[in-house]
C-alpha cells in the first residue's frame, strides 16, 4: 500500500503492486473465512448429535452421543502457528495494524 504512494500512478510497476496487494489481502481473507466457517460449522455439532433419534438406540451408541456431545461442547478454532485464531475479527484486526502502519510511514514518508 505504502508503495503505491510512491510510485507513479498509472504505470506497469503500479499496476503490478496493485496485483500483488490483492492477492495477499485475498489470501489471508480466504483463510480467515474458512477458520471462521469451521468455528461456526463446529459450534453446531453437538445440537445435531442431540437431534438424532439416541433414545431408541443401543446403550454403547447412547454412551457414545453423550461422549461426542461433551467433547464438542468447545468449537474447533484453526490457528496460525498456535499463535491467533483465524477468524473474521482476527482478519480486520490485521487490516487495522496494516493501514496503522501505511499511515505512519506515509506520515514520516511527508516529513521528508
Amino acid at each position: 500500500m505504502y508503495q503505491l504512494t510512491i510510485v507513479t500512478p498509472f504505470t506497469s510497476e503500479f499496476y503490478s503492486f496493485i496485483v500483488y496487494g490483492s492477492a495477499v489481502l485475498m489470501e489471508i481473507f480466504l483463510y480467515c473465512w474458512f477458520g471462521n466457517e469451521v468455528e461456526f460449522k463446529s459450534f453446531n455439532i453437538p445440537f445435531a448429535a442431540f437431534e438424532f433419534d439416541w433414545t431408541i438406540s443401543s446403550i454403547g451408541l447412547q454412551k457414545k452421543i453423550i461422549f461426542l456431545i461433551a467433547k464438542s461442547q468447545r468449537p474447533i478454532r484453526m490457528t496460525a502457528l498456535s499463535l491467533f485464531h483465524l477468524s473474521l475479527e482476527t482478519f480486520v484486526k490485521i487490516l487495522r495494524t496494516a493501514y496503522s502502519y501505511f499511515a505512519l510511514l506515509n506520515n514520516v514518508n511527508s516529513l521528508n
